[in-house]
């Protein structure tokens, strides 16, 4: 039967965040300024058309930043080399990534529409459709049918996990947002985890 341990995956997470301090607070304070600056930008931009475009461009470029993240978690865990230039290596798969992320959305904002509880069943099923772009190269429907697989049988427990993890980022926020440099890392890693614990456990779908 599959399965997967949330206190592996946090240790996994606790453990590369304390093997990397220097690297993981480089690359948040990397990430965070090339998120936040923008957004300041923008916001002091008056004419409306221009600020959308560039509102856009930046959510895009979020995107583009979240995948070399998703793609740092992997190589740590595979014990792969890893720097803080990964962050921008999510160009080869940015398209399907991009295509993917649109259809998760657009399934969990009607599924939210319809009480709530279909929205969280669709990002339970659905929400690990990421590795699959960048660990093994699928395309959008491929990678959200690989997730359907993968979260098949323990979407309960996945279900809990991503309510510890919630609770982690609370917490890193209230304490003064410096804690979020601990949990950020700690999540990455550990999320990344449960996706190498349950891939092991699950046939690739024959139609992929």
């Amino acid at each position: 039967m599959k399965s997967f341990s949330i206190n592996e995956a946090l240790s996994a997470g606790w453990a590369a965040f304390t093997s990397r301090v220097g690297f993981f607070i480089g690359l948040l304070l990397l990430w965070g300024g090339l998120t936040l600056i923008p957004q300041l930008i923008v916001k002091s931009i008056e004419n409306t058309g221009l600020a959308i475009v560039l509102a856009i461009a930046l959510q895009l470029f979020q995107i583009f930043l979240g995948v070399g993240g998703l793609r740092i978690s992997l190589l740590i865990l595979d014990g792969r080399p890893v720097s803080i230039g990964d962050l921008f290596s999510g160009g080869p798969v940015f398209v399907p990534y991009l295509l993917a992320t649109i259809l998760f959305y657009l399934a969990a904002s009607v599924g939210l529409a319809l009480l709530v509880v279909p929205g969280i069943i669709v990002m339970v099923v659905f929400g690990y459709y990421p590795f699959f772009i960048i660990d093994q190269g699928l395309g959008p429907v491929d990678a959200l049918k690989a997730s359907a697989a993968l979260t098949e049988g323990v979407r309960l427990k996945l279900f809990g996990f991503g309510l510890v993890v919630i609770l982690l980022y609370l917490l890193g926020a209230l304490l003064v947002g410096l804690g979020l440099f601990v949990a950020a890392p700690v999540v990455l890693v550990s999320v990344a985890h449960v996706y190498r614990q349950l891939l092991s456990q699950t046939p690739r779908p024959q139609n992929i």
